[in-house]
């Protein structure tokens, strides 16, 4: 059955999903990419809604045999369109439940982001996590949306396959692990410093740093060594880098 009313009850529901507050109540997020759909077949969606012109041309006739006909949901171009959170909708949208995690590790390398502000850093963060092959990502409580469509466009696929935690700072600290900040200011050359397998390297706000908390917790801080022309790196470029130095 194909749905074209806008006061079905149906349609109303996937369009609250667009809304942080309801993504967070329903734990799910959406994903537009049909590539990375296809790259998740290990993660069984919630629900899959489609385009009714995609749907007569079979577009996605690959992705919609897998899974059983009830998550299926069929809308008319005009809702789909208002359900759709991409520029240029691909007219397939799968809704995934939350992915992150409890930390319960001992030992390995992570990244812990102190409060990232912008979707599309955390995106390409946790995307560099995973092709560089870091243990994992630590959030904490008052980083941007996880599961914001930007920061799931930005990951690709990678948002499944990194192991990501949230943690508040405070918690952070308790870990028997070593804490490392980032700064410019009385801070180690990366370079030289061999990193061990029980490092948190901690990545700060992208206009703030690291907060006065964690960096007097912190056991030393490190910096990327850049041109006196350039004050600072992007946050995700620095985190890259830091990322690309762990794990080499």
């Amino acid at each position: 059955m194909i749905i074209t009313s806008k006061n079905n009850e149906t349609f109303k529901y996937f369009k609250k999903l667009k809304n942080k507050k309801y993504r967070q109540e329903e734990k799910l997020f959406m994903v537009e990419k049909p590539v990375v759909i296809t790259e998740a077949e290990d993660f069984i969606p919630e629900y899959i809604v489609i385009s009714e012109s995609e749907y007569i041309e079979n577009k996605f006739e690959d992705i919609l045999k897998k899974y059983d006909s009830k998550k299926i949901y069929i809308f008319a171009d005009n809702l789909f369109l208002s359900i759709s959170d991409a520029i240029t909708p691909p007219g397939i949208i799968a809704y995934y439940k939350h992915l992150d995690k409890k930390f319960n590790k001992k030992n390995g390398k992570y990244l812990y982001l102190d409060d990232i502000q912008e979707p599309g850093n955390l995106g390409g963060i946790i995307r560099s996590a995973d092709a560089l092959g870091l243990d994992g990502i630590i959030l904490s409580p008052n980083c941007c949306d996880l599961y914001n469509p930007k920061t799931v466009r930005s990951s690709m696929s990678s948002i499944f396959r990194l192991p990501i935690y949230i943690m508040p700072k405070e918690e952070l600290i308790n870990l028997d692990f070593n804490l490392i900040a980032t700064s410019i200011i009385e801070s180690k050359n990366i370079r030289d410093y061999e990193f061990k397998d029980k490092d948190i390297v901690i990545i700060g706000n992208e206009a703030k740093g690291v907060s006065d908390f964690l960096m007097k917790k912190s056991e030393f801080s490190i910096n990327i060594p850049i041109s006196d022309r350039v004050n600072s790196l992007n946050a995700n470029v620095a985190a890259s880098i830091i990322i690309y130095e762990m794990t080499k």
